[in-house]
């Protein structure tokens, strides 16, 4: 059975707001039916008219476990400095409970912020299975954000890193034959919310098999593929040095010598340090690019070529990385620093990561019939109602599964105290 909505809309982020209504299937949480003016049938639920009711954001590019940290780090720190106080520090000592209360943190915070859909890069499985991936799914389930859940395979270790580098990537690694029975496991945890797929770390992170594999997995199963490609600048020299090829040239020669059957699954975060004809292959192979701007300036990592990008044709989604390394979890935060370091049209900039991003049954990012009811209503420019599915998670801008202080914030600050306090200082 449907649910008929009755809400002050805009369709598109430069229409104007219009009293117009939704029709979502239940099950599905998709949208069966939308128009302006009066609705075909008496709704189920009418929303006043100071509400405007939007699209909500897609985050494209998160680690929403990295939320532990934000209260830890210095915004100065560069990005080998960052890893050293965070990752390399915590990762190996974390379990199921700090990892639920770091992505049940962040998960509630980026739904604050108007976002409703998001795509998670996971590698921090700490040689314990899908244990600590399954508290990232129960911290979205929990909170109600819908969540693309990337289980990424992480099988490289430097010989030269320091201890607790070395001891971090020991505990993310996984070979290939691993991370792929790991995936096929965890594929249980989907539902009408949660969709699992397959994903790889990096040049620095990925040998030549496991993004092999993990593009016949992607394509085999019909998902995206995330990976950070030239996130900085090392990862260029070592691919260049590893394979005789920059990362993008020598992904394209995966394809040209049928060792995979296409590159159309992946999903390419940072994209900082790639050239001209690397664009091309992205453009001309028909590639997704996801931008994390404010991250990468951040950290002092590099900056991704927007106006090159977007000659190409190339129109990139938006994320946020992880909180600790960025200002805040707001995909619109992403815009506004994007328009304002190139000068671009604000009615173009508010299109940016709004393109239909196809995630299990349905799309996010539109408000169209096949894709999901996904919306976040503001009431004097503040997130006021957010629905997922058509079905509310927050009203009157309170949490509706979870108490903040109680839930997360109080047990997240105890569980950081402890593991700080423990912990040998970098």
């Amino acid at each position: 059975m449907n649910r008929l909505l009755a809400i002050t809309v805009r369709l598109h982020p430069d229409s104007p707001p219009r009293r117009g209504w939704i029709d979502v299937e239940t099950e599905s949480g998709l949208i069966a039916a939308i128009g302006l003016g009066l609705p075909p049938r008496k709704a189920d639920v009418t929303y006043d008219e100071g509400l405007l009711f939007e699209a909500g954001d897609f985050n494209a590019h998160s680690h929403p476990e990295q939320s532990l940290y934000t209260d830890l780090v210095d915004p100065a720190w560069d990005l080998a400095t960052w890893c050293r106080h965070t990752i390399y520090r915590f990762s190996p000592y974390l379990g199921p409970e700090e990892v639920h209360l770091g992505s049940l943190r962040a998960f509630q915070r980026m739904l604050g912020l108007g976002v409703t859909s998001v795509m998670v890069s996971f590698y921090l499985h700490g040689s314990r299975g899908n244990d600590l991936d399954r508290a990232v799914i129960a911290a979205a389930k929990r909170a109600g954000i819908r969540l693309l859940f990337g289980r990424m395979n992480y099988d490289m270790t430097a010989s030269d890193a320091y201890p607790a580098k070395a001891a971090s990537q020991a505990s993310y690694y996984e070979k290939p034959a691993e991370a792929r029975r790991f995936y096929e496991e965890l594929r249980q945890e989907e539902s009408a919310t949660v969709t699992v797929a397959p994903s790889l770390h990096s040049m620095h992170g990925s040998t030549r098999e496991a993004i092999v594999e993990g593009l016949h997995l992607a394509c085999r199963d019909d998902r995206p593929l995330q990976f950070h490609l030239s996130e900085d600048a090392g990862d260029v020299s070592l691919c260049l040095d590893r394979e005789g090829l920059r990362p993008l040239a020598f992904l394209e020669r995966l394809l040209l010598d049928g060792e995979v059957p296409s590159l159309q699954p992946l999903v390419l975060s940072d994209c900082c340090w790639i050239d001209d004809d690397e664009r091309r292959i992205v453009a001309e192979r028909d590639l997704k690019v996801v931008l994390n701007a404010r991250m990468n300036k951040r950290v002092q990592a590099g900056e991704a070529d927007l106006p090159a990008l977007l000659g190409r044709g190339i129109l990139p989604w938006l994320g946020t990385d992880g909180e600790a390394s960025n200002d805040d979890l707001s995909v619109e935060g992403e815009r506004r620093c994007l328009m304002g370091r190139w000068g671009l049209n604000p009615s173009f900039a508010a299109t940016l990561g709004r393109s239909p991003f196809r995630l299990g049954r349905g799309t996010v990012g539109t408000l169209i019939p096949g894709a999901f009811a996904d919306l976040v209503g503001r009431r004097d420019g503040a997130v006021d109602e957010v629905l997922v599915g058509g079905k509310a998670v927050i009203s009157g801008g309170r949490p509706l599964a979870v108490d903040v202080e109680k839930d997360i914030e109080g047990p997240l600050k105890e569980a950081v105290a402890r593991l700080d306090r423990n912990l040998p200082r970098p």
